[in-house]
């Protein structure tokens, strides 16, 4: 099956390069916005020539500047601008506040940990946009100024903080302790053709709720040839620790990836999914969509993938739901839906993907002061309502669904909506873990469920290689680092 699907790879890349030089080519490839490994948000443009974009006019006497990192690019870049602009030509400009909105790539934390490392704590940024999975390796950075001390301190309050959604809240705390500002929550979404499910004599509007009715789905959607060499794939996802850290938290009422509560309680020492027979539970059920052989385990090209209609399903975060809307346009009719279960009794849902904003103490309360507004202006409900509505990402102001213009856009925009409904529908206890070396546990288990998906290795080996490598990655960061 593995040669099958090499040569079906080559056609498909074939077939993608031509279709991208036709049509496609002016639009860039997009992430999801959530980091097991860095990851960026739907694009669509790029950014402009400085990175940057500040206000139209110097910053003058008495304005406090705030000097902003992020990490959104293309559609979502322009989105944050737009944001950013509307503070500083309203209440930042009342406030004698300009922020200076800095594109700094994916790749902020190592930014960071190189000023820290080397005590510069005057390049650091004012605040920053920082992936929840990131929180972690910086919250203990002395610029850092945990949220919770600024509510504690009883400053100028714009966001209250039982105003914010349970689950991105908890994406940003750590031992109860609110360390960042929530700011673009994502959920991890089933996306599918419903013309395919017509053709296949699905129902499209009832997708599947668990991987075995996935499997299924994936058998009436697949197509081959006369040589039975697939031509057409069921599914497309790799699987890797982010939607490993959705299949294991969300069984049972709801489950950890790793103990002292996925490291939410204290440093995560080991992975417990091996122990607690989640993983294989997860994995015993995937295998049913491995043997259908219309699988495809690795993705390519995928936003660009589904709009040409390669696959049937695909499993990507909610971020995406912009750029698809894009790339297909009146081409076919899709829809979202929930992640399928690993057990039709599972409760717990999905875990809550994106960004907060995190505050550093450069020497200046006033700036300090200022910062903390502006990341609470970034989390009111009107901001919210701003950006998610142009990007794709869910509000983490739970009053962001109370207004009347919300209300709307959700009525017409049904998968966007899903998004939001599974979002609520999850506990906060499902979670990315706190496992500091993210990127090294996302290597174990793409390699591993890579082969496993190609059938090139058995469930036991697959279980086995990332319980003990991943246990082993996280023995020795402790030991260096007790």
């Amino acid at each position: 099956m593995q040669k099958v699907k090499r040569t079906l790879r080559k056609l498909l890349a074939a077939t993608l390069a031509a279709a991208l030089v036709g049509g496609l080519a002016a639009c860039s490839s997009s992430g999801d916005g959530q980091t097991a490994a860095p990851a960026a948000a739907s694009q669509g443009e790029t950014q402009n020539a400085s990175g940057s974009q500040g206000t139209d006019n110097p910053a003058g006497d008495g304005v406090t500047v705030v000097e902003y990192w992020h990490t959104m690019t293309g559609a979502n870049e322009t989105a944050l601008n737009a944001v950013v602009q509307k503070f500083n030509d309203t209440v930042g400009k009342e406030k004698g506040i300009q922020v200076d909105c800095i594109f700094q790539g994916d790749d902020i934390n190592e930014k960071l940990k190189t000023l820290y490392q080397a005590k510069d704590t005057e390049n650091f940024p004012d605040c920053a946009m920082i992936a929840n999975a990131g929180i972690p390796s910086i919250m203990d950075y002395e610029q850092v100024v945990p949220v919770a001390d600024l509510y504690a301190a009883g400053g100028e309050t714009l966001v209250a903080q039982g105003d914010l959604v349970a689950n991105p809240a908890r994406a940003a705390t750590y031992q109860d302790k609110m360390i960042a500002m929530p700011f673009n929550g994502s959920a991890i979404l089933l996306y599918y053709n419903k013309d395919m499910f017509r053709d296949a004599n699905l129902d499209p509007e009832n997708p599947p709720t668990t991987i075995a009715e996935m499997a299924e789905c994936i058998t009436a959607l697949m197509q081959t040839d006369g040589s039975g060499n697939v031509t057409r794939y069921g599914l497309n996802v790799a699987v890797r620790r982010y939607q490993m850290a959705n299949w294991i938290g969300g069984q049972g009422e709801y489950n950890f990836f790793g103990d002292n509560e996925g490291g939410r309680a204290g440093m995560m020492t080991r992975v417990t999914f091996g122990d607690d027979g989640t993983l294989m539970n997860y994995l015993t059920e995937w295998e049913k969509v491995v043997q259908t052989g219309g699988y495809k385990e690795v993705e390519d090209n995928i936003n660009e993938e589904f709009a040409m209609q390669l696959f049937g399903m695909a499993v990507m975060s909610s971020a995406r739901i912009g750029k698809i809307t894009d790339l297909v346009g009146d081409s076919f009719e899709w829809g979202t839906a929930f992640l399928p279960k690993v057990s039709a009794d599972d409760q717990g849902g999905v875990a809550v993907g994106g960004s907060s904003n995190l505050i550093f103490d450069r020497g200046d309360q006033a700036v300090v002061d200022a910062a903390w507004y502006f990341i609470q202006y970034l989390a009111s409900p009107e901001a919210q309502y701003d950006f998610c509505t142009q990007t794709g990402y869910i509000p983490i102001n739970s009053l962001t669904f109370e207004l009347d213009e919300m209300k709307t856009f959700l009525a017409e925009n049904e998968k966007f909506a899903v998004a939001c409904e599974e979002m609520k529908a999850s506990n906060p206890n499902v979670q990315e873990p706190f496992d500091i070396i993210n990127w090294e546990l996302d290597s174990i288990i793409r390699d591993n469920m890579e082969l496993f998906g190609a059938g090139e290795q058995d469930i036991q080996t697959t279980h086995d290689n990332i319980v003990n490598g991943c246990n082993e990655k996280l023995a020795a960061y402790v030991k260096a680092n007790q």
